[in-house]
């Protein structure tokens, strides 16, 4: 058998093998315990097949299920995601791109964050294919996907005036999402629309804890508040504990509303009504726009959200769909009574 039939199938190509002569080949790389030597196939096909991927915190439920679908979504077209987590700290960002950009990836992924002025010199020295991701708006040359986060907003407040809500603040983050940031423009815009004032309004980080200490604040602004618009789930989730500790009812008193989606907001308590972002579709797109050189920068996609209605607004609640269990029976013991 020559070097070049055994190539063909290492390689799946680029000519065909017959399937018996494929299988000889494989159960031999088994048998000799054979590994494809990556670097020397990269060199060969000028591609790594890698794509990667820098996130400000792995840890959010938000980022961590984004992630996942960004997984599938390069599976999908035979490509493999390296993930770096700077961890909150800026600082790193350079350093992990470089190292990134080392190992010959074939493009980069960025959260929004990144997509501030005076972080540009970070993708002017990535040197590979960018993409912006969880990103609100365009940004001059620069490719970015994202949801309309306005329109998002617009929508959950209309909900909550559609429950006779009119006392409707919102809790914002401190600055990483845009300046200004889109929700809070569009929840701003759906309240004049309405023909009412402003809400109360608190600035704190991006988490459960931001969305805590924001209940103290919105309530002593607006002690008469009937409705909450935090803009991401883990403020939502930190504000419903707070507000339970108040002995607030939740939606009686106070509904609460959230942009994201993600599955914590389902076993909240009560569950989040909550405008979703497609996360699988802006995955999906996310790699297509990196595969694309053709497509102009400045180029930005922009995806609907969806409302899902659940009980803390004052909306029917929902059953979860329960996965199947299967419960074991003990037996008894030799020694034991049956």
């Amino acid at each position: 058998m020559s070097t070049a039939v055994v190539s063909y199938v290492v390689n799946n190509g680029p000519r065909p093998v017959a399937p018996a002569t494929a299988a000889r080949v494989r159960e031999a790389m088994q048998l000799l315990d054979y590994r494809p030597n990556a670097s020397a196939r990269a060199l060969r096909r000028g591609t790594t097949e890698t794509i990667g991927l820098i996130v400000a915190d792995s840890l959010n439920p938000f980022f961590a299920e984004y992630t996942a679908e960004l997984v599938r979504a390069a599976a999908a077209v035979g490509k493999q995601l390296l993930i770096a987590d700077i961890n909150q700290d800026a600082r790193a960002e350079e350093e992990i791109v470089d190292e990134l950009v080392s190992r010959q990836v074939d493009g980069l992924l960025f959260a929004s964050s990144f997509a501030r002025l005076e972080r540009s010199r970070t993708l002017q020295v990535a040197r590979v294919p960018t993409v912006l991701i969880d990103c609100p708006g365009p940004v001059p040359g620069r490719r970015t996907v994202g949801s309309d986060a306005a329109g998002a907003a617009e929508m959950l407040v209309d909900h909550l005036l559609a429950h006779g809500r009119r006392r409707i603040g919102m809790i914002v983050g401190d600055g990483g999402f845009g300046d200004p940031d889109p929700r809070e423009q569009g929840w701003r815009r759906a309240l004049r629309a309405a023909g009412l004032a402003d809400g109360a309004l608190v600035r704190v980080p991006f988490t459960r804890e931001g969305g805590y200490a924001g209940a103290s604040a919105l309530l002593a602004e607006d002690p008469g508040l009937d409705a909450v618009f935090a803009s991401n789930d883990l403020q939502a989730i930190g504000l419903v504990r707070a507000l339970h500790e108040k002995g607030v009812r939740i939606p009686a008193e106070i509904a609460v509303v959230s942009f994201d989606g993600t599955r914590e907001s389902e076993f909240c308590w009560p569950p989040l009504t909550v405008a979703r972002q497609p996360l699988e579709k802006l995955a999906s797109e996310a790699i297509k726009l990196l595969d694309a050189p053709d497509v102009a920068r400045g180029t930005h996609v922009q995806l609907a959200t969806e409302l899902i209605r659940r009980s803390s607004c004052g909306c029917a609640p929902v059953a979860i769909d329960e996965p199947r269990v299967d419960v074991l029976t003990r037996q008894p013991g030799p020694d034991e009574e049956s």
